[in-house]
């Protein structure tokens, strides 16, 4: 039995397209996973009271999916966690990174720092 070349490379486009739908899928089901989690949420609702950051971005402050394979930046091991998370809000718009450590079945977020769009030589520190 032979298959046509035409065949061949239907057979492969719909497997491509399949591979990379469930890798997308998977992808973000990872990230509202972590948004789930309760560093996320801590450092979040951080960001949103602080006046600065409310000053700079403007309200709401929406964050958008970060990428889970920058993993310089996007980590947690279940003891320690840091993340780089693009925010953004009616005036301006950034990158909100932190740092959180987990002790006792607790987490705590240790550092926070806010970078703006339109000056990226600065950091404003949310948590010292």
């Amino acid at each position: 039995m032979t298959i046509s070349t035409r065949r061949l490379v239907q057979i492969a486009a719909w497997g491509g397209l399949i591979v990379s739908a469930t890798g997308f899928y998977l992808q973000q089901r990872l990230i509202e996973r972590i948004k789930g989690f309760d560093y996320y949420k801590m450092a979040l609702k951080r960001l949103r009271i602080h006046p600065g950051a409310v000053l700079y971005l403007g309200e709401p402050i929406k964050d958008k999916n970060f990428k889970i394979t920058d993993t310089v930046n996007n980590f947690s091991d279940g003891k320690t966690a840091r993340f780089c998370i693009p925010v953004s809000g009616p005036k301006d718009r950034g990158s909100y990174y932190f740092w959180a450590e987990n002790t006792d079945n607790e987490w705590k977020i240790t550092r926070a720092e806010l970078e703006l769009k339109s000056n990226q030589d600065a950091r404003l520190l949310i948590v010292k």
